[in-house]
């Protein structure tokens, strides 16, 4: 089928629908939450896991169905911030076969984890301009403030 494949029905609803093209809305649903990170994550990857599960889950953007794609883009951050690290070591140019001076191959790498990351971030809205995309309901505040407040109000 010629085409862009079509989008889910919820994020044309968290999109917008300018357009009223009529939603299937029958797509599946998986449940929602954290999935766990695989055991052989490591290192980096590992920690750029803990830095964004907890937020994305605490927005109800990510499902236990996600896994491989956070494991994607974590993987790809860990690959960015050492090919990083290695180009601030050796910097842009090093010296090549021939003696004279050739691009740091790092610069590659770096650029294509970079790729790497901008693809799988996009899906839950890790850039500003993919935020702007999204919206996401309120969440029912239960804790000791909200009651305090409800009985006040």
């Amino acid at each position: 089928m010629p085409g862009p494949p079509p989008k889910p029905s919820k994020l044309v609803g968290l999109k917008g629908n300018p357009s009223n093209k009529k939603l299937a809305g029958s797509e599946p649903e998986p449940r929602r939450g954290a999935p766990r990170p695989p055991a052989d994550l490591k290192g980096e990857a590992l920690a750029e896991w803990g830095r964004i599960v907890p937020e994305l889950d605490r927005l109800g953007l990510i499902t236990v169905v996600d896994r491989a794609y956070l494991v994607a883009y974590c993987e790809s951050w860990a690959i960015f911030d050492q090919s990083r690290s290695a180009m601030a070591e050796y910097g842009p140019l090093v010296a090549g076969r021939d003696g004279g001076l050739v691009k740091n191959p790092a610069a590659q790498v770096m650029r294509d984890a970079a790729d790497m990351m901008l693809k799988f971030g996009s899906r839950f809205g890790l850039s500003p301009s993919d935020r702007t995309r999204l919206s996401v309901a309120p969440r029912e505040d239960n804790g000791p403030d909200a009651q305090v407040l409800s009985l006040l109000s």
